[in-house]
Order: structure tokens, then sequence, then C-alpha cells
């Protein structure tokens, strides 16, 4: 499971955070502003200051915040000017928005707030559609508004040209402070703030909710906040029930709003939904106990929970309360009743996952609500957190630490308290003073207090009575001279910023901007829009000026660093004032290393008898051991040991259904690896007859390949008869399947001896259901290796084969491979033929695919016409025959052939000599297989090649553990997956997991979490009576049916895949549906299939909408969490000038780069063999958004859009690794690319159409190439069949693989610099197969 991570604020105003991957509180570093009131979600903090104005802290972005603004240039033509910035009255402004209803001036796009800069100028879009446009960006059409084209026409009266800026998030971890509501701050200052909103059903991703309450007593909420607008737009005050004034405020994940008010009564937001975020009205809750001394005094909100706290300190659990069906439903908003839980509990705080923290009344200590489950949502019993803490220097807690090694007491009421003064006008410009805490202290305005004064218990004391009463008041306090310096320094360090524009100039196609005020401004604070009279950046400039730039830092994210430099860890007692949870994900069953329950009192007796009785026996023991083995040594009792497990199944046959069976597996052990052995068998059910049986050392590969409800596994054996590989069986639970998948996976690498982590040039898959596979070559190797220098031998079994004979020769003919071929020739032999064929060329031609032979040599002898003919067949056609009336083969006469192959040519020696030679005709490295025919009979087939000869049918796939989507090898054991989640995973080194039920394994295995989500579309069709109807042609699709239509589908026989996974959501409609939907989530189209679009047109016959369901999947395996951003693709390269230490036991670094989950590039600092994590992100802007990136061995990187663009980044060197530009790469018309992959064996892509394309014409000078080069999909034509034609992905390295759509592996063949598409595939086992990674194997 990803990091996440806890915030707490203590009572001195200081802000600590504790991840669930560590045990020890860090303190963000204290730039002199204090925080009374913190809340969370993933990466954004919100807060209420010791000066009473809310703060924002961005935070853990490895991919900053950045807004694309676009503004249309429009013109009109006119008889006389021509094109003109004349406009008709009726036409949209000359800058407008895309659809022209808005004004979109260059000159008036200004930055929201004081946060953002500009990153960039403004530049024109030269890009239509994925045509390019010319350098003036024009794009023409009849009128506004209408179909714009990239050519100017005679019928072309307005045209229209985008000009595009980038505005980025600049205050990133640091506070950043909300604009006030008033040009005085203190006017009206806010007690309370609340996030929350990250799971409004069916909300735009990104989504966040924001309430604030006033002192005033006002409910306040921050519209346009999300996590690409942090800071939000303006502050719009909510109306709230009269007589009514609000004290504390909650918002859960679901936008569920519960507030309290001031006489102790809970008030709650209905109508919450996507399209309503501030809700509709608010209803009243009855207070725990009909009491007028009971009140509540604080809520927190979850999803399916609502706790609150009384004034007497006791915690209440409300019942029925349902987050996803809360905005539509008043019952699942309020909830049912409330439920009183022990405890003495001062505040409550409920996660987004409705895990419970709470702060101690009366030790200020936080606490965790453990057993919370969806079960038992009121848990079992509060846990004290108990975690050393990382402080700062400068914090006071510094000086508890200090009493306590002088050996003076410290009790809560002697810690020392810091103030300073709120808004004093004597205080210098750029600094910000700020309080620990700011309270109304009765008689005293001192800022400290002695450890023997009464004043702070007071304070103590009387706070909770002071925000249940009345709203709280703000006193004046002194200022901390230290606090002055520091922030003095800090304002004088800060840097500068752009300001918005005020004048535009036209300066060759680019905006240049001026600045109106160009003012140094100050990440601290920033500015909304207008509640009111509320403050502005230029026009009330005075309201800001007076405020320090407190720069942040990394905080928190790293988990072993010291930021500062100025940090110590301690068991100091921190009272705590608040917890805020809303980022950290805590599961109920893997709870982190945060508690330490063991007590101090408990004694132990050592002296006991019990213990003395046992020490003495096993004394004892030990010393006629010791005997033992000085007197003889023992022979072993037993050489081998063995055992049979057996169990009830279904047995598919071949091409028929399942069929009960008893299936067996005999496991022999010699106690040493090499002589292990076993049999797996296949029984009818009574026992009697066996349907299959076949060594375990046949076994390739053993793979999970369940269905829902259905648990399966496939065992691949490629040497058992046709049709019978994979053999597949059917069991009764997942339980059973999961443990013959262990016991079968466990006993193959043990035969393989395959154990522990494979080669760093090792070949990485995935598989449909997520399981890792690895095909590691150290075993093949070590059978086919030689004597030195004479390469790698294969010896083919032919002692069973008659003629006509094939055999694959994975490896083709290149230079310095030799076949071996001896046998007899028959006495009534009339001609015997040997050919090395290569793959037949395919021709796709409109109506049917043409294929045509190729067989780069042909010998022939011809015994009834004594002679031998040499030849060459292309595209079945034969070449100039070369005769040799010398005759080297005789009927009933042994023979023995070598076939040498050099570097320009065959050498043929026939019976140890020299017999002729052959010029090469067609490629020796496109060879493919060996074809023996006539009357003969073989003894022997032996193939010596310079390279491991790889037969993709005996590749042994060992499985690793884990849940990975994609994988990444880069072959310098820095491996990378992510998952379907987009969670990007690091490879431990470790090897076991979940699917091993701890029968082998080695390394960390570590739990992982990932999600998936089910779809189900529901069609319609449009009738002129009833409308849109379930009702459908014949011909139609199934009226609730997959994307395509072909399969049935329903919401309500949609299952699990294994016990392994849960439901974690409902059915809802999915509104992000590519093309858009209405309000009902509907697409509408002429007909099926068709291009969907959201709103209705007059000719739309059908519509289709999309339902979706989550649900989370637990596993383990040797992964490790890469980092906090979520990627979508990503690539590891070993740079040609890196390669030389791979050799070695050196340092290896690595090119590591990825897309983020916005489409954003990133590049990963520091990946090498020792670190394969990395450092950290740097971020590259890109104008479109991406999905796919490769990168070369030279170092180049390409990228594919999400607009199915390609390009090159150009200008990367080692002194530039980031590069300097990116360079669009031209596809043909019509054709977008979704995948590339990049190696030493070219560059290649797939497209849309699951088609593989090549580019061509590759140089030092043009890197880039000239052109694509497509290889024709042919049914029919392995890999491809009539149902699945094409490819799901494609890896390139040294050689190029490839996935086919029906889940088989396959190598391209015969790739040379002539020919970089290749001339065929060798094919290997059919895995239901998702991604493989080649890049790494060499």
């Amino acid at each position: 499971m990803p990091s996440s991570y806890l915030f707490a604020a203590s009572s001195e105003g200081r802000v600590y955070t504790l991840s669930t991957s560590s045990a020890a509180w860090r303190e963000l570093p204290y730039l002199g502003l204090e925080f009374k009131k913190i809340c969370a979600v993933t990466n954004f903090l919100w807060a209420i200051g010791g000066d009473r104005q809310v703060y924002v802290h961005v935070h853990g972005l490895d991919v900053p915040i950045r807004i694309r603004e676009e503004s249309y240039e429009n013109e009109r033509w006119l008889p006389i000017e021509g094109f003109s910035k004349t406009l008709l009255p009726t036409d949209r402004y000359r800058y407008s928005s895309a659809d022209g209803s808005v004004e979109r001036g260059v000159d008036k796009i200004r930055l929201p707030s004081m946060a953002w800069q500009w990153d960039g100028d403004w530049h024109l879009d030269l890009e239509l559609d994925g045509q390019p446009l010319p350098e003036d960006g024009w794009m023409y059409a009849l009128d506004f508004p209408a179909t714009y084209s990239v050519k100017k026409s005679w019928n072309s009266y307005v045209r229209r040209r985008k000009w595009v800026r980038y505005r980025r998030y600049a205050a990133l971890n640091s506070w950043c402070a909300v604009a006030p509501l008033h040009k005085d701050p203190t006017q009206e200052p806010f007690i309370d703030v609340a996030i929350g909103g990250t799971c409004v059903p069916n909300a735009p991703a990104g989504t966040l909710c924001v309430w604030a309450i006033t002192a005033h007593g006002r409910a306040m909420f921050r519209t346009g906040v999300s996590k690409t607008s942090p800071e939000g737009l303006r502050w719009t005050a909510v109306p709230t029930p009269t007589g009514s004034e609000l004290s504390q405020i909650s918002v859960g994940p679901t936008g569920l709003v519960w507030a309290v008010l001031y006489n102790g009564r809970v008030i709650v937001r209905t109508g919450v939904t996507r399209d309503n975020l501030v809700g509709d009205a608010w209803l009243d809750v009855k207070t725990p106990v009909a009491s007028c001394s009971l009140r509540i005094v604080h809520v927190s909100v979850g999803t399916d929970a609502v706790w609150c706290v009384t004034n007497d300190h006791h915690a209440w659990f409300r019942r029925g309360v349902k987050g996803e069906a809360a905005g539509i439903s008043e019952d699942s908003a309020i909830g049912k009743g409330w439920v009183e839980m022990v405890g003495n509990i001062s505040m409550v705080s409920v996660a987004a996952n409705d895990q419970v923290f709470a702060v101690g009344a009366a030790d200020r200590c936080l606490y965790h609500r453990s057993g919370v489950t969806s079960a038992d949502p009121t848990g079992k019993k509060w846990r004290l957190i108990q975690c050393p803490m990382q402080i700062s220097r400068t914090s006071s807690s510094l000086s508890i630490v200090s009493r306590k090694s002088g050996g003076s007491s410290s009790t809560p009421g002697s810690k020392h308290q810091s103030f300073s003064n709120l808004y004093s006008k004597e205080k210098e410009k750029g600094v910000v003073e700020t309080c620990a805490v700011i309270e109304t202290m009765p008689n005293s305005s001192t800022g400290s207090f002695s450890s023997n004064g009464g004043p702070p218990g007071l304070l103590k004391n009387e706070r909770w009575k002071l925000s249940a009463d009345s709203p709280p008041t703000i006193g004046s306090l002194n200022l901390n001279d230290r606090h002055k310096h520091r922030t003095a320094a800090l304002r004088e360090t800060s840097h500068a910023s752009s300001a918005p524009a005020a004048d535009v100039v036209e300066i060759t196609g680019k905006f240049e901007t001026q600045l109106k005020n160009p003012r140094a401004w100050s990440p601290v604070r920033s500015v909304g829009s207008v509640v009111g009279t509320e403050a502005h950046p230029e026009s009330d400039s005075t309201v800001f000026e007076s405020d320090s730039t407190h720069h942040g830092s990394d905080v928190f994210l790293g988990e072993d660093d010291d930021h500062t430099g100025s940090q110590f860890w301690t068991e100091c007692g921190i009272l705590w004032s608040c917890v805020a949870p809303g980022a950290v994900t805590v599961d109920a069953s893997n709870m982190p290393n945060w508690f330490n329950e063991q007590t101090s009192d408990s004694k132990v007796d050592v002296n006991a008898n019990w213990r003395k009785d046992i020490l003495s026996k096993l004394q004892r023991r030990q010393e006629k051991l010791a005997k033992l083995q000085t007197v003889a040594k023992f022979e072993k009792a037993v050489e081998l040991s063995s055992w049979v497990k057996s169990a009830d199944a279904r047995y598919q046959r071949p091409g028929g259904e399942f069929e009960d069976c008893i299936i067996e597996l005999e496991w022999v052990s010699s106690g040493t690896r090499s002589g292990d052995s076993g049999t797996f068998t296949v029984l009818s059910p009574d026992g009697a007859a066996t349907k299959i049986q076949f060594p375990l050392s046949d076994i390739t590969c053993v793979q999970c390949c369940s269905e829902a409800g259905a648990p399966r596994i496939a065992i691949h054996a490629p040497h058992l008869p046709v049709n019978c590989s994979p053999v597949k069986l059917q069991f009764s639970s997942d339980s059973e399947m999961e443990d013959w998948l262990s016991h079968l996976s466990s006993v193959c690498s043990q035969i393989n001896t395959l154990v522990g982590k494979p080669a760093s040039n090792a070949i990485w898959l995935t598989s449909e259901l997520g399981d890792v596979f690895v095909f590691d070559a150290a075993n093949m190797k070590a059978q086919q290796k030689t004597e030195p220098g004479q390469g790698y031998l294969e010896k083919m079994d032919v002692s069973t084969c008659e003629t006509p004979y094939y055999n694959t020769l994975y490896n083709g003919m290149p230079c310095g491979t030799e076949l071996e071929i001896s046998g007899c020739v028959y006495d009534d032999a009339d001609q015997i033929r040997f050919d090395l064929q290569s793959h037949s060329t395919v021709k796709v031609q409109p109506h049917r695919v043409e294929k045509h032979r190729v067989i780069a040599l042909h010998l022939n002898p011809r015994f009834n016409e004594r002679t031998t003919v040499l030849n060459s067949m292309k595209e079945s056609e034969w070449l100039d025959e070369i005769r040799n009336d010398k005759m080297a083969f005789a009927p009933g006469a042994t023979f023995t052939l070598k076939i040498k192959a050099l570097q320009d040519h065959y050498l043929m020696i026939v019976n140890n000599a020299v017999y002729t030679d052959y010029k090469y005709r067609i490629d020796p490295e496109s060879v493919t297989r060996l074809y023996v025919s006539g009357r003969i009979k073989l003894f022997n087939v032996l193939y010596r090649c310079p390279s491991l000869i790889v037969s993709l049918e005996r590749m042994h796939w060992r499985q690793m553990g884990g849940h990975i989507k994609r994988i990444f090898n880069s072959g310098a054991d820095v491996v990378w997956g992510i998952s379907c989640d987009n969670t990007g995973w690091v490879y431990n080194g470790g090897w076991g997991g979940m699917f091993l039920k701890g029968l082998e394994g080695s390394g960390k295995i570590n739990p992982m979490i990932d999600t998936h989500t089910y779809y189900v579309y529901e069609n319609q069709r449009w009738n002129p009576i009833s409308g849109f109807t379930a009702k459908s042609l014949p011909t139609d699709r199934h009226m609730w049916s997959d994307a395509s239509g072909r399969q049935k589908r329903s919401k309500e026989h949609t299952k699990l895949l294994s016990t392994h996974c849960e439901w974690i959501s409902d059915w809802v409609i999915d509104y992000n549906i590519p093309g858009g939907a209405d309000k009902e989530g509907w697409q509408y189209a002429i007909d099926f299939p068709a291009n969907y679009h959201a709103h209705k047109k007059l000719t739309d016959c059908v519509r289709r909408r999309r339902w979706m369901k989550r649900c989370r999947l637990s596993s383990s395996g040797p992964w490790q969490e890469l980092s906090q951003s979520k990627i979508l693709d990503a690539a590891l390269q070993v740079l040609d000038e890196d390669v030389d230490s791979l050799s070695g036991e050196g340092n290896t670094s690595v090119a590591a780069w990825a897309i983020a989950s916005n489409g954003d590039v990133l590049i990963r600092h520091g990946v090498c063999s020792l670190n394969p994590r990395g450092d950290a992100w740097e971020h590259i802007t890109s104008d479109q958004p991406l999905v796919g990136i490769s990168v070369g061995p030279a170092g180049q990187v390409w990228t594919v859009a999400r607009n199915g663009m390609v390009f090159f980044r150009y200008g990367i060197s080692k002194q530039n690794p980031c590069g300097d530009a990116w360079q669009q790469v031209e596809a043909p018309a019509g054709v977008t690319f979704k995948a590339i992959s990049v190696g030493r064996a070219g560059i290649w892509a797939l497209d849309n159409q699951q088609r593989l394309a090549v580019r061509k014409e590759i140089s030092r000078t043009f890197p880039e190439g000239s052109h694509w080069q497509f290889l024709p999909n042919a049914a029919n034509v392995p890999p491809h069949t009539e149902q699945h034609c094409g490819f799901r992905s494609v890896s390139v390295g040294s050689e190029v693989w490839a996935i086919s759509l029906n889940g088989i592996i396959c190598r391209r063949c015969g790739i040379t610099k002539e020919n970089p598409a290749g001339v065929g595939w060798n094919l290997g086992i059919a895995g239901q197969w998702q991604n493989v990674s080649v890049e790494g194997y060499i």
C-alpha cells in the first residue's frame, strides 16, 4: 500500500506529520507561523493560523500544477479589407473562448492569485486535430460557429487562431494564505476550516470542497477549489437557519457537511451533489441526550461514519450514515441514531476510510480506534499512538527536553508558551508576526509563563468552554524578537515572480507581458476573488505588504532526510490540540508501526522453578547431542524422500468441456536440487484410467487463468500431444486453486533450479490477471554451453521423426552459425531435399490475403538425374538454379552434412569434405526453419550458434509475485511496474508472495493494494412511439453489454474474480466516459457502433451509458512503492555510454522517464543499480498531454500524445539530460498511435487499430527516421486469428517482442539494418499475456 500521512498540530501551533511507512513524527519546518486548526486531504493542507486567517499548503506533488490558458483570436473577411479585426455586431468577441460566448482578451487574462506564475509567454497553437497549421496559426471556416479546416477555401469568410499560455502554481511546499474576507483581516477572522469532497459521487476528478466558519458564526464555502486550483476562487456565504451561529464544521469525502452550533446542536447540509457542491438546505439533528447540560462541541464526518464529542468529553457514533447516497437521500445524510462510546476525548477526527483518530481530554495524547471495519464501524478500543518525534531546535518543546535532562519535572502546565502580535502597525513590512496560541488571556498580557505559574492551567481548562459558549476573541499579543529576525531573513532571501499582465503588444507571433505591479510576491500569501469588500492583490496591496515570505521545503516527503539540519529526535510528551487524518489511509488488518502498548509495570520472575527446570533440561539435551557427534559420523537415514498430493478437480478436454477428474502430483526429492523429479497425472474420477501424464520437468509455465466464479490454473507443457497444452484445471474454491498453484510453482522452480532474484537481463512478462512472470536464461545457457569459443549448441531429437521433417531455427543463420545433419539415404530414393526456409511474405489484398514462400537455400541431390541443384525462392518464384554434377550423396549410404554461414555465402561440407558454397540471395538472418524431405532417415541434427538459442516454446516462465499491469526492465537490476490504479512499484530483489503461500520465497515481501473498475454498458434504441426504450432490433447488440456490444453483461451477474477482491463502491453512472455524457450519463449516436457524443441530435437513433463499480484487490509480492505520484507509463534504459559497466559489479546508471497521470513528462534522477527507486522527479513541460514514452539506448526520448501524435525530444546529451524541446513526428493521414518502444532493434509503435509500425531510414544524422512502415494484420496468419487480429503491446531491446491480441508472446525474426521490419514472428505459449519487457534482454 502506498505511504500516506497523518497530520496533527500541537498546543503550541506546530504541525507534525506521521507516515504509515514510518514510526516517528516529523515536524514541518517552523517559519514563524503557528496554527490553531488543520485539516487535510492527500497533498493538500488547510489551516487556521494564529492570526485567525486561512492558509493552504500544497505538498508531495512530483508533477507541478500547470494550467493551460487559451484565447481565440477571431477575424472576418470583408470585401475591401480582406480579413479584418473588425467583426459584425452579431459576431463573437475578437478574443474569445472556443465557443465564442466568453470574452478572453489576452490582456484581461490574469493570474488567479499571487501564488501562480506564468510559465512562458503567449504563443500560437499550430495544430488542429492532429494536423499542422501554418506558421501564422490561422484556421478557416464558413462562419461562426462552424467546422474549421487547415486550408483556406473560396468560401472561407471567418478565421481564428488559438493563443496558448501556461500558468504554474509556484507556492508548492509552503504555507500560502487565502485572501481575507475584508481589507481589514481583523474585521471578520476565521475560527474553523474543513476540507473534503475528494469522492463526491460522479464528480470530476480532482474536485475538493472547502468550508469555513467566521468569528461571526457565518458558514463560508470556497468555490472553485480543486487539485488544479488549490486556493479556489472566492468565498461564498451560505445562509444558515435564523439564530444559528456555527462554531465548528466538518466535510466528508463525499461532500457531506455537518456543523456544530454554539448552543450545542448540530445541523447537516443536504443536497450536496456533483452539480451542487454547496447543497440545498440545512437539517437539524437531535443531540445524543435530550438534556440542557449535554451539548455537542465537535463533529467529524467520514464516508459512512459521523462521530461527535460532547462537552462531558464522551464520544458518540452516528448510525445509518451513507455518504454515497447522502446527496440524494436525507436519511442517508442525517443517519438514524447516536451510539455512545467509552473514552475521555476532547476532539475526534474521521479518515476517508472511516478510521477514527482522537485527542484525549486529560492527557492531550493521540489515539486511534482499533477494529473499525465496514462490519463493525464503531471499532473495539482506543489505542495510544506512541512514536518518537523529530522537532525543530527552534521549537519550544526543546525546553521540555532540557528540563528533563536537567532532572526537573515537566508538567503540561509548565510548557513554555510563545506569543506575538496579530496585526501591529509598528511592525516591519514583509514580516508576519504570529502566535503559538491565540486566546483571550484573563488578567494577563505576558507572552510566557514560568513553570510554577497558574494561568496556563486555567487557559487549558477554560479553552474548550470558550469554544462552546461564544466565539473566541483575538487579544493583543507581544512580538517575539527571535521570530522577527528569522522572518526578516526569510523575506530577504525570497524570490520574485511575475504579476498579471497589464498591456499586451503583438510581436512576431508572441505576446510580451508588461508588469503592472512588479512587486516581489510572497508564496505565503495568495489572493481570491471578492466577497463584499474582500481584498485584492493589486487594488489593496497594503493588506499583503505586512506579511513575511516563508518558503517551504520538501518537509515530510523524504523518509530519511534531515532537511533543515537543525532537527533532532526526542521522546518528549507533546500536547496535541487537533489531528487531521484526511490524507491517511490505514488498513485495519495491517496497521502501521505506531503503537507500543507494552506496560513497564510488568515484572518477570527469572528465578521461577518452571524456568529453571526448562533450562536444565535443555542443557542436558545439548550435552548428550555433543557426545553423539564426537563418537561417530552417521550416514543419512533416508537418501530419497517423496510425497504425493491429490485432489478432485475438473479437467478440460482438448477443445471440449470440463469433466470431473482426479489430479495427482508426485514429488521425489534427492536432497540435491539436480536430482529432484516428479510427475503430474490426470486420472478418471474413479482413478482407473489415466487421461494425461507428464514429468514436471516438461512444464514451462503454471499460471492462474480464473474467471469469475471459476478458479482455474493452466499448465503449459509443449511436449504434450497437439491441442493438449495447456492443461486447464478447474477447482471448487479459490483456496484449493491457490494451494495447487503454490505447490506446482514451487516444485517447478526447484527442478529448474530457479530461486530468488532473476538475472538482470531477464525477460519480464505480465498476464491479464496482473501476475508477474520472468524468464531467466541462466538454466538454458548451462544446457547449451560448449567449449569456450564454440558458441551454443542445441541437439534436436529426431529419433522418432520421419520425413518430411520440420524444425525451427530460432536464431536464424547469422554469420558463424553451423547446422550439422547426419542420416542415411534409403536405397530406393530418387532425390532428397534440404531447405533453409524463411517466413512467407504476406500481402493483404482488398478481398484476400496472399502468402508467398521464401527459401534462402535449396539443396536438392537428384539421383535419377545424377546432379545436385542449388537455388533460392523469392515470393513463390524460383531464381536461377545452379547445378553441380559432383554427387556427394548416394542411395543406401550414410552422410553427414554441415552447412556453415560465413560472411557472404553458405559453405557446405559433406562427409568432412568441402562440397560447394552458395552465395547469399536471401538474408541468412531471416531463416526460420529447416525442412528435410525425401526417402531419408535422420540420425542427428545439431544446431550451433554464436548466441544463446532461445526456444520460445521451451522458455520457462517463473511467477515472481505481486500484482502489476505493466512491467519495465532496464537490464541493470532496476525493474519498475505499474498497477491498475497507476501506482509505480519497484522490484526489491525478492521472490514470492501470496501465490506461493509461504512454501518458498526470498527477500522482503510487501502487501500490495490495487483497485480495478468494472464497466457495464446500458444500450437503448429510439422508436417513434415510446422514444428511447430497451427494446432493440434483432440485429442490435445486447441491451446490457460490454464496450464492443458482442458480450452480454449485466450488473446483477458481475462477480468478483477471487476472494482477495472486495467491492468498494456500488454501481454508479460514469460521467467521465470518453466523448462526454449528458446529465443522465447518456451518449448518443446514429447507430451501433458509431462515434458517440454527449448531446442528442436530430439524427441520433441509439444511445448508451456506462455503469461502473470499483473493487479492491489485496495481494503481496517483492515490490515497494516508487513514489506518491501516479504514472501512466514509464521507460528505463541503460545508455550506450554506460553499457560497459553492466559486465562488472559496479553501479550502473539508468535513464528513467515516466508519464504522470495528468499527461506531463517526468524524469527520475538518481536511478541506478544500487538505488532502483531513484531520488526525485523532475518535471518537463509538454504542450500536449501524453500517454506513452520510451527511451532509446542513445538517450533519445519518444512519446505518444493522448490525441495519437508522436513526439521526439531533441537536444538530449549527458550535459543536458532533459533535452531542449519536443518535435512532432508526422504520421500518415488518419493514423493515431497509442504506444511506442525504442531500442537497439529500432523504433516501433502501436496504433489504435492494433497495427505495428516501424520507423525507417534511421541514421545518426536523422535519428528520427523518415517514415513509418506498417506491418499488415492478416486474419488467420499466425499469430492472428479471425476474432483476434492485432497486437496488445510491443517491447524493443536488442530484439523485438510483442503480445498479440489473443495473448500469445511473439518474437520478430529476420530484423537487419536493411530490413528493420523483419520477416515474421516466432510464437511462444498462449498465456493470455498483457505486457512484455525486453529492454534489458541483451
